[in-house]
C-alpha cells in the first residue's frame, strides 16, 4: 500500500502540473521500457532478461487492466528518443544511466519508474520512483544514501567510527555514500574522519582501545557529529568511554548503527539505562526478517511497479500490499533525554512514597522511522529531536526568590503570584529559544510566599508578566541574601536553574554560573556639594596669581611714569606739573585710570604719553575680562569640589568617613586590589561597614554628615530616587569613577549539561541589545539628580545680598581705614601745631 500511495501522490502531481495531456483514464498510455545492457552480467543474461521483462510487463498489464491498456515499447538502447508520444518511462539501468534518463524524462514531462543497482541515490520524491536492487546484508551504504537524500542526515562533518566486523569493501561503500556529491545541489558535501577499532571479547581491552582512539580527538576541528557502526555488544562500551571523555553533550550527535541487531528489537531498549541528561543519541538497527515468504529480485520489482501502475490507471485501489524487499528492514530510534532528570526529580517531590526499589531510566526511546528497500526512509520524527526542537516543549522546574529589580514577585488582587524584572525577560527568551515552559518553585521562607495561599508549584508561567515594584524596596546591594533552600535546590539538580541574579563567584561548591547577565560597577555616593561662600565673589574672576601680578604692575607703573616725566628733555612748566609732580601723584593717576577715572593732567612729553596710552589699553582689556567673568560667576554659583573618584576621597580623608555594605563582595575585591595599589589599601583600611538591611539609615548618614557610601551604582541610583520621591530635592551626588566591577549571573548546578546552550543564548541577547533594553526598563534612568558641575542648567539669577556682601565689606573696610587715617591726620596735625608753638622764631619787621 505504501508504493501505491506514492503512485497516487505522483499521479496527483502529474495531473496538477501537466494538465495539458489527455486523461490517462480515457485513453491508452504509452510506456517506454529502457533496459540497459551493462545492468546484466553478460550478453546471454541480457537477452534472457530483456525477453523476460517484455513478457512480464505485457502480461501484468493485460491481467490488471480490463479497460484500455498501456502501449508498451521496449528498448535496449538507453539513448532512445523520448520525445515521442510517451507518458511513462520504465527503466532498468545502472545508477548513472538512470539519472541521465531521469533528466531527459523530466524535460519531456514523463512519469519515471526506475529500477537501479544498489548504492544509488533515489529519484526525488514527487518527480519519480526508483527501486534499488539490494541483497540482504548489502544495504548499509544504500541506507546512508537515502538518509542524505531525504535530508534526514545533513551533517557537513562526519566522524566515522567502525569495528572490524565489516570487510574493507563494505566500509569503502559506506564512506563513499557519506561523502559522494548528490544530485540535489542543496545537500552539501560531507567531510569525514575515519577511525577504526578492533573488536575484542574482553570488555577491559575493548574499553582501553576505544579510549586510546578517542582520547586525542579534536572536536573543534573534526566536529561533534559521530556515526558509529559497531556490533551490538560494543555499544555499551563505546557509550561509556565517550561519556567519560565528555564527548557526549547537548551539542554533540551520536548515531549508532547496529548491523547485527536483526531479531533483537527488544534489546535496543537496554541502552536506556546508559543514557544521561542532555545526550543526543539515535540508533539505526537491523530488523530484517528473511523467511520463505520473502520476495526479492528484478522480476518482483517489475511486477510490483507495473501492477501498481496498471491498477492506479484503472482506479483499482484495493489491491495487495507491496512485498518486494520489504523483508529487508531497519528501524530508527531516537533518545529523548532533555529535561528528563528534572521531570523525575519533580515527580519524586510529589510522590508520597519514601523509597523506590527500581531505578527509573533517564529518558526514553521513540520510534523515529524505518527503512526498507522499496520505499526507502520513512521518518515520523527527526533523527535528533532535541537538535531541531530543543526541549520539545517540556515543562522544567525553575527556582526563584524576590529580589527587585532583578526578580520581582507580587500578588495580584486574587492572590495569584505575578513575576517580572530583568531575569524574567531573560528566562522568557531562554524558554522561547530552547523550547521549554517552566514552573516556579519558591523557597518556603520567601516573604511574598508567606502572604500567598496559592500553590506556586503548579503555577506554569508561559509569558512575561509586567510587574512594577515598590520603590521603597530598593536597597543596597547585599540587602537580600540568596536563600539557602534555593541554593540546595540548584546543587541537587532538582531545578533546571535558579532564575536569580547572583554575584558570580559566591557559593561555588557544586554550583555553576551562566554568562553574565549584568555588570554592576561600584561608585561613591556622597552628599550633594554645597555652595561656596560668595563673600569674596568680586575676587573670583581672577586667581590669586592674577591679582598679585595686577597689584605689582600697578605699583610699578606709577614710579616708572614719574621717572619718564622727570627724565624727559621737555620738562613741564611749573604751572603744568600739578598732579604728576611726585611719585605718589603718578601712582594715584595710574590707579584712577585702572578704575576708568580720568586724570586732570597729561604728560607733555611723547614718551610719557606713550606710557599712559599703553596703560589705558591694558586697563581696557583687564576691565572687560573682569566684567565678563564676574557675570559668569554670578550666573553659575561656585560649588564645593565633589567626591568623584577614589583619589578625591583619599585626598580629603580627614574630612570624610566612608562605608560599604557589610557582607558585600567589595571587601574581597579591595583585599586583592590593595596588594597591588596603595590607594585601594588606604580605602580598605579607612572604611567602615554598614548594615545592608537599613538603607534609609545609610542614606541619612550620607545626607546629614560627611559620609560616603561605596556601593553598586544602580543601588545608589535607587536610593537617590527614593530620597527624591520623599523630599523632592536632589541631596546626593554619585561619583563619576567606576572603580570595581561585579558580574551577575544565573545559578545552575555544577553538572548541568546545558550551560553552554544557556550561555550562547545570553550572549546573543547581549549582541542583539535585548538585555540593555530590558535593563533600561527596570533600572533607574539618569534623572536631574545626575547633574554634574559641567552640565548644570542655566537659570536666570537675581543678584542678592549673598552675591554683593563682599563689596559692602570692601566699602566698610575702606570707610574704616579712612576714619583711622583721618584720626591719624588730626593727631599728626595737632602734634605739628604744638611743636610750632614751642619753637622760638626770630622776629622780623
Amino acid at each position: 500500500m505504501l508504493l501505491m500511495s506514492l503512485l497516487l501522490l505522483l499521479r496527483f502531481e502529474w495531473t496538477i502540473g501537466y494538465n495539458d495531456f489527455p486523461s490517462l483514464m480515457t485513453a491508452n498510455a504509452t510506456m517506454a521500457v529502457v533496459v540497459e545492457k551493462t545492468f546484466f552480467k553478460d550478453d546471454n543474461d541480457y537477452r534472457d532478461g530483456l525477453a523476460d521483462i517484455t513478457d512480464l510487463v505485457i502480461g501484468i498489464i493485460k491481467d490488471n487492466m480490463k479497460k484500455g491498456g498501456i502501449d508498451t515499447f521496449v528498448f535496449g538502447d538507453t539513448n532512445t528518443d523520448l520525445k515521442r508520444d510517451y507518458t511513462i518511462l520504465l527503466s532498468v539501468a545502472t545508477c548513472q544511466t538512470t539519472w541521465n534518463l531521469f533528466k531527459r524524462a523530466l524535460q519531456e514531462k514523463l512519469v519515471h519508474l526506475a529500477i537501479t543497482d544498489s548504492d544509488c541515490p533515489r529519484l526525488p520524491e514527487g518527480d519519480g520512483i526508483s527501486l534499488p536492487l539490494i541483497d540482504s546484508g548489502e544495504e548499509l551504504a544504500q541506507i546512508f544514501l537515502d538518509l542524505r537524500m531525504s535530508a534526514t542526515l545533513a551533517w557537513t562533518k562526519i566522524n566515522f567510527l567502525h569495528d572490524d566486523t565489516f570487510d574493507r569493501d563494505m566500509i569503502s561503500r559506506v564512506v563513499k555514500a557519506l561523502s559522494v556529491e548528490l544530485p540535489n545541489k542543496r545537500l552539501l558535501l560531507s567531510t569525514r574522519a575515519i577511525f577504526s577499532v578492533h573488536y575484542d571479547k574482553s570488555d577491559s581491552v575493548m574499553k582501553q582501545r576505544i579510549h586510546n582512539m578517542l582520547a586525542d580527538f579534536h572536536v573543534e576541528q573534526l566536529g561533534s557529529c559521530f556515526m558509529v557502526i559497531i556490533s551490538i555488544d560494543m555499544v555499551p562500551t563505546m557509550m561509556e568511554v565517550a561519556k567519560s571523555l565528555r564527548m557526549v553533550n547537548p551539542e554533540s550527535q551520536w548515531l549508532y548503527v547496529i548491523s547485527d541487531g536483526a531479531g533483537h528489537d527488544a534489546n535496543v531498549t537496554m541502552f536506556l539505562d546508559l543514557l544521561a541528561e542532555g545526550e543526543n543519541v539515535a540508533f539505526i538497527y537491523n530488523a530484517t526478517n528473511l523467511g520463505p515468504e520473502c520476495s526479492m529480485g528484478l522480476a518482483c520489482h517489475i511486477k510490483e511497479l507495473v501492477r501498481a501502475l496498471a491498477r492506479e490507471l484503472t482506479e483499482l485501489r484495493s489491491g495487495t500490499t507491496n512485498t518486494c524487499g520489504e523483508c529487508i528492514s531497519w528501524k530508527i530510534a531516537s533518545a529523548i533525554t532533555w529535561g528528563a532528570s528534572f521531570a523525575i526529580n519533580e515527580a519524586k517531590q510529589h510522590r508520597k512514597a519514601k523509597t523506590e526499589s527500581k531505578k527509573k531510566a533517564i529518558g526514553e526511546l521513540i520510534d523515529s522511522g524505518t527503512w526498507s528497500s522499496a520505499p526507502g526512509v520513512r521518518m515520523n520524527e527527526v533523527l535528533f529531536p532535541h537538535i531541531e526542537h530543543g526541549f520539545r516543549g517540556r515543562s522544567l522546574p525553575v527556582s526563584i526568590y524576590h529580589n527587585p529589580p532583578w526578580q520581582i514577585l507580587s500578588l495580584s488582587n486574587t492572590d495569584q503570584l505575578e513575576f517580572g524584572g530583568l531575569v524574567f525577560n531573560i528566562l522568557d527568551y531562554l524558554s522561547l529559544k530552547l523550547n521549554f515552559t517552566y514552573t516556579m518553585q519558591l523557597p518556603s521562607d520567601n516573604d511574598v510566599l508567606r502572604k500567598s495561599q496559592h500553590d506556586n508549584n503548579n503555577n506554569t508561567i508561559k509569558s512575561k508578566k509586567t510587574v512594577k515594584f515598590d520603590e521603597n524596596e530598593a536597597a543596597i546591594s547585599v540587602a537580600r541574601k540568596v536563600p539557602a533552600e534555593l541554593i540546595e535546590l540548584v546543587r541537587d539538580a532538582r531545578v533546571f536553574l535558579a532564575a536569580a541574579a547572583v554575584t558570580i563567584g559566591e557559593n561555588t561548591r557544586n554550583i555553576n554560573y551562566t554568562y553574565m547577565i549584568a555588570q554592576q560597577t561600584y561608585s561613591l555616593l556622597s552628599a550633594k556639594p554645597k555652595l561656596l561662600s560668595r563673600a569674596l565673589l568680586f575676587m573670583a574672576p581672577f586667581t590669586s596669581e592674577t591679582w598679585a601680578c595686577l597689584t605689582s604692575t600697578l605699583l610699578l607703573v606709577g614710579p616708572f611714569l614719574y621717572m619718564i616725566i622727570k627724565l624727559s628733555p621737555k620738562p613741564m612748566e611749573p604751572d603744568e606739573v600739578v598732579g604728576l609732580s611726585t611719585t605718589w601723584q603718578c601712582t594715584w593717576y595710574v590707579y584712577g585710570a585702572l578704575l576708568q577715572q580720568g586724570g586732570m593732567s597729561l604728560p607733555k612729553a611723547d614718551s610719557a604719553r606713550l606710557i599712559v596710552a599703553t596703560w589705558w589699553i591694558v586697563v581696557m582689556v583687564v576691565v572687560a575680562t573682569y566684567s565678563g567673568n564676574l557675570i559668569a560667576f554670578l550666573t553659575f554659583p561656585r560649588m564645593d569640589d565633589p567626591i568623584d573618584t577614589v583619589d578625591d576621597l583619599i585626598a580629603r580623608q580627614n574630612e570624610f568617613t566612608w562605608v560599604y555594605p557589610n557582607g558585600s563582595a567589595l571587601q574581597n575585591y579591595l583585599v586583592t586590589a590593595s596588594q597591588e595599589t596603595d590607594k585601594y589599601k588606604k580605602l580598605l583600611d579607612g572604611a567602615k561597614q554598614e548594615d545592608p538591611t537599613e538603607p534609609r539609615r545609610a542614606l541619612a548618614k550620607v545626607k546629614d554628615s560627611n559620609y560616603v557610601l561605596i556601593d553598586w551604582r544602580t543601588s545608589e541610583a535607587f536610593l537617590m530616587r527614593l530620597d527624591l520621591i520623599e523630599t523632592g530635592v536632589c541631596n546626593f551626588h554619585v561619583g563619576t569613577e567606576n572603580f570595581m566591577h561585579e558580574n551577575m549571573g544565573l545559578l545552575v548546578a555544577a553538572n548541568n549539561p546545558y550551560i553552554d546552550l544557556i550561555n550562547n543564548a545570553i550572549i546573543r541577547m547581549h549582541e542583539a541589545g535585548l538585555i540593555s533594553k530590558w535593563s533600561l526598563d527596570v533600572l533607574p534612568l539618569k534623572d536631574k539628580c545626575f547633574v554634574n558641575k559641567a552640565s548644570q542648567e542655566v537659570t536666570n539669577h537675581k543678584v542678592d545680598m549673598g552675591d554683593m556682601q563682599g563689596i559692602f565689606f570692601v566699602l566698610a573696610i575702606g570707610f574704616t581705614l579712612a576714619v583711622v587715617l583721618i584720626g591719624s591726620e588730626f593727631i599728626w596735625h595737632h602734634r605739628k601745631i604744638l611743636a610750632e608753638k614751642n619753637l622760638i622764631r626770630p622776629f622780623a619787621s
